[in-house]
């Protein structure tokens, strides 16, 4: 009796840490072309609920090349320019082959994973062939609808790892009427951007299988502006945002400050505060790791890749398994009742 008594409780043990662990899934949501202060000052109640109960910074400084190419590719490489060589939109030179993005990385470790994107951007897909994406959604450039109730049905309704959608309506917008805070017409973007992200987020809770997955959430930009333009290394091109959210990540908002760029000799970059706090080459590392947490002991394992990112899974108080669904979506009908 006692025997049979201790194999069920053991049984049951079993089954509650299986249902715990949750498969760890990751959604990033890129948004080009965003100035922080001007993200700051739009109406983004979505941007802005994760800004407060998530983890991360409104000032996140770009070190590297203001421009999409290069920033696109140092945050899904998690390397800096130096190393994928890409330093414009024209991609020459790129270097993919010694530096891949985070799918081949990945399935390095384990060939199962698989990685989707939806992109509005037509160079940033040609340029992404042969990096072992599995799905590559093609929308509209500045489609901001389009984009959110297109990968909004995509997130419910089929069955990846990690999942890119991009955004790309404010640096569209931003060349035509001006990066700054005091356009209304780029305010008005972000907040149409905000709602898609609302959407998106919104999906995730009617997946079939949504209970036992564990999902991080990361949103991030590519780089600011100034002006029509941008590529520069002034505060409005080089301040940007970077954020996560998950149903048990600590929160916590940073206040970073300017460690420097790679490319300016009067503002070098500063090593000793290189991860004060996060940057866009984390953004690969810190998803690799939520991925990979079950196979890889430490990101250690990652060294071999020549990173320039770390990860933030564990600053996150994510370095664990879940315990609970995520709480962002599930405890609201309707997003806006979290506001």
């Amino acid at each position: 009796m006692i025997f049979r008594k201790i194999m069920i409780a053991s049984i049951i043990l079993v089954v509650a840490i299986s249902l715990s662990a949750g498969h760890r899934k990751v959604l990033l949501i890129g948004i080009d072309g965003v100035r922080a202060d001007a993200l700051e000052r739009a109406k983004t109640p979505t941007i802005d609920w994760i800004y407060r109960n998530g983890f991360g910074t409104m000032d996140s400084w770009h070190q590297d090349i203001t421009i999409s190419g290069p920033s696109w590719s140092s945050i899904l490489c998690g390397v800096y320019h130096d190393k994928h060589g890409v330093k414009d939109n024209k991609f020459e030179n790129k270097q993919y082959h010694r530096f891949p993005m985070l799918p081949i990385i990945a399935k390095s470790y384990m060939p199962e994973l698989k990685f989707g994107m939806y992109m509005e951007w037509n160079k940033l897909i040609k340029h992404s062939t042969c990096q072992k994406w599995d799905q590559v959604i093609k929308g509209s450039i500045a489609g901001t609808s389009e984009t959110a109730s297109r990968s909004a049905e995509w997130l419910k309704n089929s069955d990846l790892d990690f999942y890119f959608v991009y955004f790309g309506a404010a640096d569209y917008v931003g060349h035509i009427s001006g990066f700054t805070r005091h356009n209304p017409f780029y305010r008005w973007t972000l907040e149409s951007i905000d709602d898609g992200v609302n959407e998106l987020i919104k999906s995730l809770a009617h997946r079939p299988n949504y209970h036992e997955e564990d999902w991080l959430i990361l949103l991030t930009t590519d780089h600011g502006g100034t002006l029509l333009t941008h590529g520069g290394l002034s505060a409005a091109e080089r301040q940007v945002f970077w954020l996560a959210y998950s149903d048990r990540i600590q929160k916590q908002s940073l206040c970073g400050i300017d460690c420097g760029n790679k490319n300016d000799w009067a503002n070098p970059m500063n090593k000793s505060l290189k991860h004060h706090v996060p940057v866009q080459p984390d953004i690969a590392v810190t998803a690799l790791h939520h991925l990979l947490y079950n196979t890889i002991c430490r990101t250690d394992e990652l060294n071999c890749w020549s990173l320039d990112g770390v990860s933030w899974l564990d600053q996150m108080g994510m370095c664990n398994d879940r315990q609970r669904p995520i709480e962002f979506a599930y405890h609201c009908d309707h997003l806006e009742e979290c506001f």
